[in-house]
């Protein structure tokens, strides 16, 4: 890791977007306003990966000298956009945002590099991502699984556990970044780099102040889609042959703490949980399946997308 005398990061951020328009103009203003403590922008990298709308355009809108967009025909999937990302930039640290997400206030940053400075062997830190309330029977059914993993996420180990790495805030020094390509067929970069991390002897830390806020899916097909990429049930399957057991021993949680957290969202919305444990229960077989047959395709949750 590199540093100037004053100890002030020098800060690249990451953007993969597909279809952004509606957001990736917001995104680059709050970035851009943000309060730089302790570190300094140097660039924003916008890869636009197979956009066929006004993606390009809007990030061009912005500020030159800092925003660098790179525009691509073909979409590749944002983990193949990334390890480009990993090679190219130029600062110390390299933050990760979703393109379609909304940042909460203008020190997101400096509260994700803060947790650098607690010791060198820190090479992760995950920023405190959450969805916007729900609105209906649907939204408030799948909430109660989120209900779940955020209660996972600020209760064991102090937040820092892979509940907290998720891909819409990620922040990683370059040294590790310089040793790390997400291999093909790779749909969950964020627990990629997370496992990667431990098994590499570092720490990975939460930043739970570092909040971003990201659509909920409004539909049972890109629900499904998200939950056959992102479950505990299909990291294992996907990532048992780079990481064996580590996976299981980093998504254990005591069953006290489970039970307690599932009657919790029992007691606030007994219909929205029972649906989701039925769902949930009617999928489980399909897990092998769509891990084994990979198709980048079938992973794009549409309704998470557009204007925030």
């Amino acid at each position: 890791m590199l540093k100037n005398d004053k100890n002030i990061y020098k800060v690249s951020i990451g953007i993969s977007a597909l279809n952004e328009e509606g957001t990736i103009g917001g995104i680059l203003d709050s970035i851009l306003s943000q309060e730089q403590n302790g570190w300094i922008l140097t660039e924003i990298l916008v890869y636009s990966d197979g956009s066929t709308d006004r993606t390009v355009i809007e990030a061009r809108k912005r500020n030159k000298l800092l925003v660098k967009v790179k525009t691509f025909k073909e979409r590749k999937g944002k983990s193949y956009r990334l390890n480009q990302i990993f090679k190219a930039f130029r600062g110390d640290i390299l933050v990760v945002f979703d393109a379609d997400i909304k940042i909460s206030n203008n020190n997101i940053i400096t509260n994700l590099i803060n947790r650098f400075r607690i010791e060198d062997k820190v090479v992760i830190v995950g920023g405190n991502s959450r969805v916007f309330p729900p609105t209906n029977f649907f939204e408030r059914s799948i909430y109660t699984s989120y209900y779940v993993y955020f209660k996972s996420r600020e209760e064991l180990r102090g937040g820092d556990n892979v509940f907290a790495c998720t891909g819409a805030c990620i922040a990683l020094r370059k040294d590790f970044t310089r040793q790390i390509r997400i291999p093909r067929g790779i749909i969950n970069e964020d627990t990629f780099l997370y496992f990667s991390c431990l098994k590499a002897g570092y720490k990975f830390k939460y930043a739970p102040r570092a909040i971003v806020y990201y659509k909920i899916a409004t539909n049972l097909r890109d629900f499904l889609r998200q939950m056959f990429r992102s479950s505990p049930e299909a990291v294992n399957l996907i990532y048992k042959k780079y990481f064996g057991g580590l996976i299981q021993r980093e998504y254990f949680r005591p069953k006290i703490f489970y039970l307690k957290a599932i009657s919790e969202i029992f007691i606030k919305n007994l219909l929205g949980t029972l649906y989701m444990i039925s769902l949930k229960i009617l999928t489980k077989p399909f897990y092998f399946y769509f891990s084994r047959n990979y198709k980048l395709s079938w992973y794009t949750a549409v309704s998470t997308k557009g204007k925030i």
